[in-house]
């Protein structure tokens, strides 16, 4: 019958209200929760930019405000979740949604973020079809909003999730009393409630779990279901002056929607005529919504000829609704249009629906890549990318094509000299016996060279097959790192752009400090762009085997000193720092050149800041509580005619089994710290080209120690 997918476009009006009824509802949730959760002003800017329904501004907003320090990290993530859910950008929103997730909790607030993107994310996924992984999600936020007493809506709609996702995976006694607990919940907001909202609110959770009974086919359960959306439309009808007309019909329509179509299901035909006749004489029953329930009836019915004419007026909300040529619409119009023709007989019209469908396919599959790669537009210009890709296909396909070659033109030779040498032999068999062994003689040199021309044949393919592997790894990891440079250097331009507009507004007087400040928020990002400029320059180097010139004669701990400095590891707040030089290597010198061995070890040192922080965690204050800390010792020691640069940390630590590959460009074990995964790659660049090395301590095992020798 493909209800579910019928019924969907019928759902995005609802869809709509409720978000409405939730961005409405905002303040009373907030009053609610004032006693836990304090909303700064910054939350209220970026609240009011989505309601404006601007959510590329709400993007520059959150990058600004999380900069100045206005928001936190999780926050931000949070709010970058919406905006991203709102584009349509799913994957986008999922990403920030996780990282909400999997962020540690620490205070009241952080329990209120994760809450609320707990529940956003379990609704992507149990919408995307991965019932199991919305679970895994929403089962530890009820427990913690259950412990928490948190926001009763909040647990009401993560509950009606988790009991969908329960249907759907055949746990129906779980599923069902979830519902039950849902509606107890819901119903005791709405009771009282004079602005309808929470009403309303109660009637979309009925109408998910009746929908939900529905597309899985428990009827029984959904004609229950039905009679609860009766009574709550009934304690609507004496609503107060909130009590909208078009709300009222909407509501009310889709209730005799579900109750004809559940009637249809258990069988009880006569009763389900009935609520049709009703329906197709009212006003939501001539709209496009109900058209296309009423279309979904008389396909059940087997009223194939009455639902073929149907389908004839649908054609009109096709053309004004614009609709896209997704698979979601072949499948609730097209198909069951060519069914109900073919159904009644009507071969000519079933041909050109046939035919039609057979064009949107085709522009659909069309249309969802480009959907696709519309998404990944927002975090890279995806052109360049597919011109990259594009070329080294070609290249690729150029290779194969004239392997293919060469190794045609080789066997149609060897072919040619075996078949010359066999004719040759046997008009000799007659003559001579002996010139007949020179012939077989040639015959097997011959045979020979053809078994090692297909030797080197089977190693080329295997060496393409490897090329092959390396260049579509390539590809991957230099997206990763397009994806992260991109980010990095879209933050700080955010940054500069908002302030630039401050200071650049007529009128606008600021004081010495705000205009200090805005100076210092400048320079900052102005140096973290240059920064990432210099290291895309420093990569593009990364490959070269050419000796640096080593015309500096300078002492080993003043190269140690600048390092330190330039890393930025001496006034790193979030661990503590100690160098410390055995004896002999005070005064040892270094025949090298200073600016690169400089860089080298601060790539290393700054390698060792990053990674003793907790990913994606707020900075805790800690200069009065040194035992939290973390730290780094860099120790100068003599090896023989060799000086190491032993840079030890009590970070995350490498595993292993990845000593070399981090050395690898653009590698990133953790994507949840920042980077562009080139530190390490260009550090050991520079150090081989000046006759040294950098390696990891595998041995070490209390944080991650790296070994710089020049």
């Amino acid at each position: 019958m493909a209800i579910e997918e019928r019924i969907v476009n019928m759902r995005n009006l609802c869809v709509a209200l409720v978000a409405g009824a939730v961005l409405m509802g905002a303040a009373s949730c907030g009053r609610q929760e004032q006693k836990k959760v304090s909303i700064t002003h910054a939350d209220s800017v970026l609240f009011a930019t989505g309601r404006a329904l601007d959510y590329q501004q709400l993007l520059t907003l959150t990058d600004s405000f999380e900069q100045a320090g206005a928001i936190t990290r999780m926050n931000a993530n949070r709010w970058r979740g919406v905006a991203y859910n709102h584009l349509g950008q799913v994957r986008n929103s999922e990403f920030y949604y996780r990282k909400v997730v999997d962020a540690p909790i620490e205070t009241e607030q952080d329990l209120y973020y994760y809450n609320k993107s707990a529940r956003r994310l379990a609704e992507l996924l149990m919408k995307r079809g991965e019932f199991e992984e919305a679970l895994r999600v929403a089962t530890p936020a009820l427990e913690r909003l259950n412990a928490s007493e948190g926001d009763e809506k909040d647990y009401a709609i993560l509950l009606n999730t988790v009991g969908c996702c329960q249907l759907n995976l055949g746990q129906l006694k779980e599923a069902a009393a979830n519902y039950d607990e849902v509606s107890r919940r819901i119903m005791k907001l709405a009771v009282g409630d004079s602005t309808m909202r929470n009403l309303d609110d109660a009637i979309l959770v009925v109408d998910d779990i009746t929908l939900s009974y529905i597309k899985t086919k428990h009827f029984d359960k959904a004609l229950h279901w039905t009679e609860v959306y009766d009574s709550l439309m009934q304690i609507r009808s004496t609503g107060g002056p909130e009590n909208r007309d078009f709300l009222k019909e909407l509501y009310q329509g889709r209730a005799d929607l579900y109750r004809m179509l559940t009637f249809q299901g258990l069988g009880m035909k006569r009763e389900a005529a009935a609520v049709y006749r009703k329906l197709a004489g009212t006003k939501f029953g001539n709209s496009d919504e109900g058209l296309i329930g009423l279309a979904s009836y008389l396909m059940a019915a087997g009223r194939y000829s009455e639902a073929a004419d149907n389908f004839t007026h649908l054609d009109n909300v096709v053309r004004k609704r614009g609709m896209e040529p997704t698979l979601d619409n072949i499948s609730v119009y097209l198909l069951p249009k060519f069914k109900a023709n073919v159904e009644a007989g009507r071969r000519d019209s079933a041909l050109a629906v046939g035919l039609r469908l057979c064009d949107v396919l085709d522009s659909a599959l069309i249309w969802a890549k480009q959907s696709d790669a519309a998404e990944l537009a927002t975090i890279y210009d995806t052109q360049q990318k597919e011109n990259t890709i594009a070329w080294q296909r070609a290249d690729m396909s150029r290779q194969r094509m004239i392997s293919t070659i060469v190794v045609s033109i080789l066997v149609f030779v060897f072919l040619a000299i075996y078949i010359y040498h066999r004719i040759k032999a046997q008009r000799r068999l007659a003559a001579a016996f002996h010139q007949l062994e020179i012939a077989n003689t040639k015959l097997e040199d011959t045979n020979t060279k053809l078994e090692h021309a297909n030797t080197e044949l089977e190693k080329k393919n295997e060496e393409l097959t490897v090329a092959n592997e390396r260049a579509e790894e390539s590809s991957r990891m230099k997206t990763n790192f397009i994806q992260q440079i991109s980010h990095e250097i879209r933050t700080p331009l955010n940054i500069l752009s908002g302030f630039t507009q401050v200071i650049t507004m007529p009128d606008m007087e600021l004081d010495d400090d705000t205009r200090q400040d805005i100076n210092r928020q400048i320079n900052v990002n102005t140096n973290r762009i240059t920064g990432l400029v210099n290291k895309m320059l420093e990569l593009s180097d990364v490959n070269s085997r050419a000796v640096i010139e080593k015309n500096d004669h300078v002492l080993a701990i003043q190269v140690a000193a600048q390092a330190a400095e330039d890393s930025g590891i001496t006034t790193a707040t979030h661990l503590n720092f100690d160098m410390q030089v055995d004896e002999g290597a005070d005064s040892a010198m270094l025949q090298t050149n200073l600016a690169a061995a400089t860089r080298t070890l601060t790539l290393v040192l700054d390698n060792a800041r990053k990674f003793t922080k907790d990913a994606e965690a707020l900075h805790r204050k800690t200069e009065n509580d040194d035992i939290d800390k973390k730290s780094v010792v860099m120790r100068l020691a003599l090896d023989g005619e060799k000086m190491q640069f032993i840079v030890e940390d009590t970070g995350i630590g490498v595993p292993p089994e990845e000593a070399e590959h981090i050395f690898d460009e653009f590698v990133q074990l953790n994507e949840y710290y920042d980077g562009t995964g080139i530190g390490l790659t260009v550090a050991r660049s520079l150090a081989r080209r000046l006759g040294g090395d950098v390696v990891l301590d595998t041995s070490y095992t209390g944080g991650a120690r790296f070994v710089v020798t020049l």
